[in-house]
């Protein structure tokens, strides 16, 4: 059989570390290998949004725009590529339609070409405004279904999600799978019927943490998948993706491979050389768990966990925990586990667990969830849990403030912390609408030593760092 050749988007530098080290790689770790990785002829590379902006202000003490621009200045040649969290845009909370337009005009500026928007709910009303600001800067708009399995997901659901995408204006679509749910058999008949139903190219993005991801994008390859997530070898599979080569290898045979294959173990030795430098991050899995199947919890969200039962000393209540996460999906009407979903419902998991009660104690953003904020819930709530929220007073942290307002916001905190005023820069402004505690702390460490490291030339990047 003639199958179309998918296009290869690599991962390593969003994904690919965030489901293995916990997305705590340095810029100054990637910058290296960055020109050979453009050599490749990727479609794309995903490099930004989820969790990487968030550590670059809280872990790493970078602006994550900084690290947006050096791969603008290296990348001359393959496409950039980020995930949006639809009105969360990289955060956790609610933003509104300007903030959004703001955000989209600023990834754009800086080079982002390829938008993926979702939402953890699959709520078409949570990504409709992105995807119409994406396409008013002439850029990828691709919507995306957050696939999961429940008694409420089935394939005339997909299907009716994925055309309402479509409908609503999405350049393209993505299948983002996020645990390794997505079975070989039943990702070749999905892909089959969305190409039959859509007119727009369809992707593919799936885990290894299940041990199907390697079949499945083979499958969906034989269906006639457009394009292909993949990790480079060295930051492959377990929590995280098919390997690059590998991939690569299953559909091409030696003759008619476009890619370098020397050029990309090149790529790999330099990431395995690097990857020891966060060894304290890794995951405990060594192996495919196919208990991912019952439990669903995505490769990135378990790493997470892991690391702060660790940091509370206790690592003991990791299976105690894995077995809790699905009993409150199945509370809230099995919503699909990917940000923010699945850290509001691991984190009331993880308070169940050390309360050694369940719902003794509620957190907030888990009752909103609940209640609708965060959009509409596939499946039906549990009516204990809905009686336990009942009288739960819960307020809203939904800041609806207007650009103007959050400026002066920001000016006032510069000038109370006796910094220069950057409040008229909108990406200034934008880390410090969506992430204030985490801003405030970067910028007052970024003073201590010198506004140089904010506005001016750094050393090492030879490009302005904002």
């Amino acid at each position: 059989m003639n199958h179309k050749y998918p296009k290869i988007t690599e991962v390593v530098l969003r994904d690919g570390q965030q489901s293995l080290i916990a997305t705590r790689m340095k810029t100054e770790d990637m910058i290296p290998i960055l020109s050979k990785m453009d050599k490749i002829g990727f479609s794309s590379v995903e490099v930004w949004g989820g969790a990487t902006y968030d550590c670059c202000l809280r872990f790493l003490n970078e602006n994550p725009w900084s690290r947006l621009k050096i791969f603008k200045k290296y990348f001359k040649k393959t496409k950039l590529q980020m995930l949006l969290r639809g009105k969360n845009l990289v955060g956790y909370k609610e933003y509104s339609d300007e903030v959004i337009s703001l955000f989209v005009k600023n990834s754009v500026k800086n080079g982002m070409h390829i938008f993926r928007i979702f939402d953890s709910l699959n709520d078409i009303n949570n990504i409709k405004s992105s995807i119409e600001f994406v396409n008013n800067e002439g850029q990828n708009s691709q919507g995306t279904i957050c696939y999961t399995t429940s008694p409420v997901h089935d394939e005339k659901y997909w299907i009716k999600l994925a055309k309402n995408i479509e409908d609503i204006g999405a350049k393209s679509l993505a299948i983002k799978d996020m645990a390794g749910l997505l079975r070989p058999k039943v990702c070749y008949e999905l892909v089959k019927r969305l190409k039959k139903n859509l007119n727009i190219p369809i992707h593919l993005h799936t885990h290894s943490t299940t041990g199907l991801a390697d079949a499945t994008n083979f499958k969906a390859y034989e269906a006639g998948i457009d394009n292909l997530d993949t990790s480079i070898s060295s930051f492959s599979n377990l929590y995280a993706h098919t390997a690059t080569e590998s991939l690569i290898s299953m559909i091409y045979d030696d003759k008619k491979n476009p890619f370098n294959m020397g050029l990309l173990s090149e790529i790999s030795q330099y990431f395995q050389s690097i990857r020891s430098k966060y060894n304290e991050y890794e995951g405990s899995l060594r192996g495919a768990d196919i208990n991912m199947l019952i439990n669903q919890v995505p490769g990135g969200m378990l790493s997470i966990l892991e690391k702060q039962l660790l940091d509370l000393k206790k690592q003991n209540k990791l299976n105690d925990l894995i077995k809790e996460i699905p009993k409150i999906r199945a509370d809230v009407g099995y919503v699909p586990l990917v940000t923010p979903s699945s850290q509001i419902v691991g984190a009331q998991a993880l308070m169940n667990i050390l309360d050694g009660k369940r719902y003794k104690t509620l957190n907030k953003e888990f009752v909103d969830l609940v209640i609708g904020k965060y959009g509409k819930i596939p499946g039906k709530i549990s009516l204990k849990l809905k009686k336990r929220i009942e009288n739960y007073d819960y307020g809203t942290d939904i800041n609806f403030k207007s650009i103007k307002e959050h400026r002066a916001d920001f000016s006032k905190f510069l000038k109370e912390n006796n910094i220069k005023d950057i409040s008229r820069q909108d990406t200034h402004l934008l880390n410090f609408i969506i992430f204030p505690k985490e801003s405030k702390e970067y910028y007052q460490a970024k003073n201590k030593s010198s506004m140089n490291d904010i506005i001016g030339l750094q050393e090492g990047f030879g490009l302005y760092v904002e």
